[in-house]
């Protein structure tokens, strides 16, 4: 399959000079970004880049997918009331269906919002994979493994895991890949914390964790183990360059040097954070000025509540602006990174994604400039800024995975919106009635 992506008005790149092009054409062929600059128009798809934006498509590195059925359910409430009134009654009674549509639900909602690539935890994966396949988008899924510290459930939670990985791998997507999920430490023994790093490492994968997502865990957690999360991971030999510590907010000085030390990724999840009050700001500037790789997750839509990354981009930029008293923190430059090379980085993607460059493959997308809240766009220096702190999903026109048109001019391509909704607010009644 061949794409021209003709005139765009900006080319934001996010190659490593971080160049930004101006009147520029992008040629796609097999998949892959072949030529930048002038092209000639024999494609199969031909797409008017004129009063657009072309940038990689958003990498959002942490999702409860299927939790789009959850969306609204249960807002304003304290985390552990959220969980154990609300949250775990409705996931005791999940099937695979429910979670296949929650998951086409959510995928929509990507391809509508610009996100190309994420990492997600939860369970029936391979119902979830066949939604992403069926959606066309790029995933790393994991099961989350809950163990609560018993031997028979430990079992069981790797039997599950096992089936799922070996699902993915029958499924044989160049698309969808496997991470290992034990959900946190506090509710994982050491031996499920230690047997799905060695699968990870065994298999080549990552690892996808909550860490220190809350005062109230960290002090729990530090009253039983007599240390902290960080600490306590460090002591058992979990941490780890495939690791993507999801949340990250209560760290010390020395917790952010472990994680440097042992190559750590983080995913920050800012709205999530915020929306469900555990305290604090995770220590994004701290991080990144110790080389560790952070990046951008909206966490799932029951606790964020969309997974809209350019919500996120523009509320991570501004908390911590906020909380530091120095407008000069977390740049829209640097934001935009966290969003896509660093996303890519996280993930262990940035080879193949993240950026548009000649040789990778296309996860694309467009973003219509015409829109009162993108006008005007004053030059170069500031299309940037525009796409953090101005644009929202929705002004996203087109969105290309692995060269793969998803939708294009507003119009979806791969799905068909009114059936994913249908049936999605039939599941949604159904799990909750």
């Amino acid at each position: 399959m061949s794409i021209v992506i003709r005139d765009c008005d900006w080319v934001v790149t996010q190659s490593p000079s971080r160049e930004i092009l101006r009147d520029c054409s992008v040629r796609v062929e097999d998949g892959r970004i072949v030529k930048i600059g002038d092209s000639e128009h024999d494609a199969e798809y031909v797409v008017d880049g004129s009063g657009k934006v072309l940038l990689p498509g958003l990498i959002n590195t942490h999702t409860h997918l299927s939790m789009s059925l959850m969306r609204g359910f249960a807002d304003d409430m304290r985390l552990q009331e959220w969980l154990e009134t609300k949250i775990w009654p409705l996931e005791r009674r999940l099937t695979g269906e429910v979670c296949y549509h929650g998951a086409l639900l959510g995928c929509l909602e990507m391809i509508r919002t610009g996100t190309t690539c994420f990492m997600d935890m939860y369970f029936f994966l391979g119902d979830v994979a066949r939604a992403v396949e069926e959606a066309g988008l790029r995933a790393i899924l994991s099961h989350a493994m809950i163990d609560l510290f018993d031997s028979k459930r430990s079992e069981t939670q790797r039997k599950m895991t096992q089936e799922a990985l070996d699902a993915i791998k029958a499924l044989g997507s160049r698309r969808v890949g496997f991470a290992m999920g034990p959900h946190a430490p506090n509710t994982c023994s050491e031996d499920s914390l230690l047997w799905a790093k060695e699968v990870a490492e065994r298999e080549g994968i990552p690892i996808h964790t909550h860490i220190a997502e809350t005062r109230h865990e960290q002090a729990q957690f530090e009253k039983e183990k007599g240390m902290s999360e960080v600490e306590y991971l460090e002591k058992i030999g979990f941490l780890s360059p495939r690791l993507v510590a999801v949340h990250s907010v209560f760290l010390t000085g020395k917790e952010v040097e472990l994680y440097a030390k042992n190559r750590v990724k983080v995913s920050h999840c800012p709205v999530s954070n915020m929306k469900l009050a555990g305290g604090g700001v995770a220590p994004v500037r701290e991080m990144v000025s110790r080389n560790v790789t952070v990046s951008l997750g909206t966490d799932g839509a029951a606790s964020n509540n969309c997974l809209d990354m350019f919500d996120t981009m523009k509320i991570c930029a501004l908390v911590h602006k906020a909380h530091s008293w120095d407008p000069t923190v977390l740049p829209a430059q640097q934001v935009l990174d966290l969003a896509t090379i660093e996303g890519a980085r996280a993930l262990g993607l940035e080879s193949r994604v993240g950026s548009i460059e000649v040789g990778k493959e296309a996860d694309l997308i467009l973003v219509d400039l015409k829109s009162p809240n993108l006008v005007p766009i004053h030059g170069g220096n500031t299309v940037v800024s525009d796409l953090v702190y101005a644009a929202h999903g929705m002004n996203v026109d087109s969105t290309i995975v692995a060269g793969k048109p998803l939708m294009l001019n507003g119009r979806l391509l791969a799905l068909d919106e009114e059936k994913v909704m249908d049936e999605a607010s039939r599941a949604a009644l159904a799990l909750t009635g």
